[in-house]
């Protein structure tokens, strides 16, 4: 009996991973797919990344600089273009481990977690970027020429805007780390003056210094907090709700 428990454990196991394999492969593809598609535009996505920086020009340090930093660019406008299927995958290869409801909520919410992402990816790029290069740039004072390398300049633009889309799927990442049992909405909900707190110095930290620039990244960050909150609050509802049915 115990053998064949653990045998039922192990084909789970070499299930889950084929599972996970063939998303992976389904991932890769389409982001190799619109890579391709997107180098023949290359030049356009790196017109389109260098709008924030304004009249400042792009130069090139070393010969390879310009290939590298087209594929770079093409890669970017492959994730992009790719987020979707990426998305899309990920919740079907958790969407086993859910109950019923949670699949149901999750799957009407799969259009709201690509407008977070995208949502992010534009404050990032097209309000964080440009006040944020117009306050370090401004240090270069009289005696110092603004030259900036193109590749580094895109892989920066590159990272900060995805990790800006990935930073508004806060609601969603703290609902996975409930189900994890890692967070719990009562704690969260009393610690809220605390998180609140948080955000508003880190964001001190990293904008300019004026109340203008501090409050546009501190309050959309805040906004997202409370939506989680608000999330994990009715994902706490329907987990009570579940374990008194079973109860009963």
């Amino acid at each position: 009996m115990t053998s064949l428990t653990e045998d039922n454990a192990e084909m789970n196991i070499l299930q889950h991973l084929d599972d996970l394999r063939k998303k992976l492969i389904i991932c890769v593809l389409t982001l190799i797919i619109f890579s391709i598609l997107c180098y023949l535009k290359s030049s356009d996505i790196i017109g389109l990344l260098k709008k924030p920086l304004g009249d400042v020009e792009l130069v090139m340090i070393t010969p390879l600089e310009g290939f590298i930093t087209n594929v770079r660019a093409a890669v970017f406008g492959g994730i992009v273009l790719s987020t979707p299927i990426i998305f899309l995958q990920t919740i079907l290869f958790i969407s086993p481990a859910l109950y019923k409801r949670e699949k149901i909520v999750i799957y009407i919410a799969f259009p709201f977690i690509l407008l977070l992402f995208f949502t992010g990816v534009f404050f990032g790029f097209q309000i964080i970027l440009p006040m944020t290069f117009k306050y370090l740039l401004g240090f270069s004072g009289e005696h110092m020429q603004t030259m900036l390398s193109a590749e580094r300049y895109c892989s920066f633009v590159i990272l900060f805007t995805l990790g800006m889309g990935l930073v508004f799927e806060m609601p969603m990442v703290m609902l996975v780390l409930t189900k994890l049992g890692i967070i719990n909405y009562k704690t969260l909900s009393k610690r809220r003056k605390i998180v609140i707190l948080v955000i508003v110095i880190l964001s001190a930290f990293f904008t300019p210094p004026d109340v203008i620039s501090q409050m546009a990244v501190a309050i959309p960050l805040i906004l997202l907090f409370e939506l989680s909150l608000a999330l994990l609050f009715v994902y706490y509802k329907i987990v009570n709700k579940k374990r008194d049915t079973y109860e009963a």
